[in-house]
């Protein structure tokens, strides 16, 4: 996942190590710490497969940062990573989500489609699991049941807006194909005025 995020912040624009780091943390922070411990060894992996480069060099106070760009090559690994598998059930999971989702600009409508009905999908059957354990301790432990209503709260809260971004594309859907089959038409209609015309 480090590997997706940081060719797709590269896509962007060139950066150094620590600007990555304080983007991937704005960006990621709120599910996964990302480290100089991780970060640097995923740089020197993606420049040793060719994925990024060196760009220039920029000095800050008393050093010198790299300052990293996305290669042809890092193009189309970016591309393959965000779109292998996408139905796969696993990527509506946590992290693997919300990658994709930080870079959702990058997908057709019918994969963010996709992607949104599996991730409602699995927090529907958390919502499930949650409320079969808390029917059956809800009397038992008043902290730990709370906890879990609180639980049964916020994925109930992520499964509306899931929807409401799961409407939002149909909507998007639907315009693109209607416009699409007005195109045809149109198309259709001065084709055939172009036969009436040299017909007669």
């Amino acid at each position: 996942m480090l590997d997706l995020a940081i060719l797709g912040l590269l896509k962007e624009k060139p950066m150094h190590g620590y600007e990555l780091k304080k983007r991937l943390s704005y960006m990621l922070g709120h599910f996964w710490v990302v480290s100089y411990g991780s970060l640097y060894p995923a740089l020197k992996r993606l420049e040793k497969s060719g994925a990024i480069e060196r760009a220039y060099s920029v000095k800050e106070k008393t050093r010198h940062r790299n300052v990293y760009r996305i290669t042809g090559d890092g193009e189309g690994k970016f591309m393959r990573m965000l779109t292998d598998n996408l139905s796969d059930a696993r990527l509506a999971e946590g992290e693997k989500f919300d990658v994709r989702m930080a870079f959702f600009q990058y997908l057709a409508p019918e994969s963010r489609l996709s992607l949104l009905e599996i991730r409602r999908e699995s927090l529907e059957a958390q919502v499930a699991t949650v409320k079969t354990y808390y029917s059956s301790n809800r009397d038992k432990e008043h902290y730990r049941t709370n906890m879990m209503r609180h639980k049964i709260d916020l994925l109930k809260s992520d499964i509306r807006w899931l929807g409401k971004l799961i409407e939002h594309e149909r909507g998007m859907i639907l315009k693109r194909d209607a416009a699409s089959s007005l195109d045809e038409i149109e198309m259709d209609t001065t084709q055939s005025e172009i036969s009436v015309a040299s017909s007669v």
